[in-house]
């Protein structure tokens, strides 16, 4: 007898079956995109990375080309200065060719330095809105004030040192000068003496024409907090006057940089000041000021110096101050020096009745 199988598989179960084939081939196609795009985003990272260490190294290769740039620059403008008044130094305003301190538009064209890497900008202001200085209690700053036309007002702004963090500088009139130790309780600002003498070059070196040309100023951070004080020369009087805070434009400075504005006499263009800090150094002392014809720009002190420097497409753009005080023209700190010794006579006055005209000499 023969017998007969029949196939009693459902045809939903061979529906399943395919359809298990086929879960399993999406499962390997979405782990192998995951796969694929794990491997693109390393190699993304990998490539920025490179990218960005690449960057870097042009960048840095840029900022060494433009300080290249400031040291040529400053060169060729400290040999003009040295057979030639500062004073008629030329500005360039171009970028084009290197800088001539003779002539604006420059005489050579700016060589490349080695592999292509060079500056392409140089830019000179012999005659800056500003002349910013670091000033301490051991070295005086001695400046030459030079403006276009007659000086109105000085701004001077000084601030603290990095680190120091006390700017309530309360207490104390404006004329008082308390002990550093008390000083220093409460206030990192330090006060800031300015010594001016109008004309310099004109006044005849004797004593009595030199005082009638000279004031002195005391800015201190505490007191009534004026920030401003209008001067004259030719007396005996110190003027003291008590700055503002820089940013909020009223005391007292807690911001940590206070501003005096000084309202000259307006008779000339030409100063000499010196300044010295008492209780505290500064770590940037900042003059500015306005004249007859409105900001005043000063010559003879300071060039700024914007130099661009390139390494294929990364680019830095560096500036500085360049002093243009030849070493060998520096007005001394002193008012007075020997290289022997002095002969000093002293006395108290008014109890003491001494005649100098008959002092003994010394030995």
């Amino acid at each position: 007898m023969r017998q007969i199988w029949y196939n009693t598989e459902s045809m939903s179960s061979k529906k399943r079956r395919n359809e298990q084939g086929m879960v399993s081939f999406l499962v390997t196609l979405i782990m192998m995109l995951v796969i694929t795009l794990i491997v693109v985003g390393f190699s993304q990272v990998t490539r920025r990375n490179s990218q960005e260490a690449l960057d870097r190294q042009l960048s840095a290769q840029a900022f060494y080309a433009a300080e290249s740039g400031i040291n040529v620059t400053q060169n060729t403008i400290l040999n003009y200065i040295k057979t030639n008044n500062a004073a008629n130094l030329a500005s360039k305003t171009a970028c084009i060719n290197e800088y001539d301190p003779t002539s604006a538009s420059g005489s050579l064209p700016i060589a490349p330095l080695s592999g292509g890497v060079g500056y392409t900008c140089v830019l000179v202001n012999p005659t800056p809105p500003s002349l910013p200085f670091p000033v301490t209690q051991a070295d005086s700053v001695v400046v030459p004030i030079s403006t276009q036309a007659n000086l109105k007002s000085l701004t001077v702004t000084w601030n603290r040192q990095k680190g120091l963090l006390r700017t309530a500088c309360a207490g104390a009139a404006d004329g008082q000068f308390v002990p550093a130790s008390t000083w220093g309780a409460d206030c990192d600002l330090g006060l800031l003496r300015l010594d001016m003498v109008q004309n310099p070059a004109s006044t005849a070196q004797n004593a009595t024409t030199l005082a009638s040309n000279t004031i002195s100023l005391f800015l201190t951070p505490r007191g009534s907090h004026s920030g401003s004080v209008a001067v004259g020369f030719g007396g005996t009087t110190a003027y003291i006057a008590s700055g503002l805070d820089n940013q909020s434009g009223s005391g007292p400075c807690a911001s940590g940089t206070c501003k005096v504005t000084i309202r000259l006499p307006d008779n000339t263009p030409n100063y000499e000041l010196r300044a010295t800090m008492l209780y505290r150094d500064s770590a940037t002392m900042t003059i500015s000021g306005t004249t007859d014809s409105g900001t005043a720009l000063f010559s003879g002190a300071q060039a700024i110096v914007d130099v661009t420097g390139k390494d294929n497409d990364e680019l830095r753009r560096v500036q500085a101050r360049v002093s243009l005080f030849s070493s060998d023209t520096n007005i001394a700190t002193n008012a007075l020096a020997g290289s022997q010794d002095i002969c000093k006579h002293f006395a108290i006055l008014p109890s003491d009745n001494v005649d100098f005209a008959s002092a003994d000499t010394c030995n």
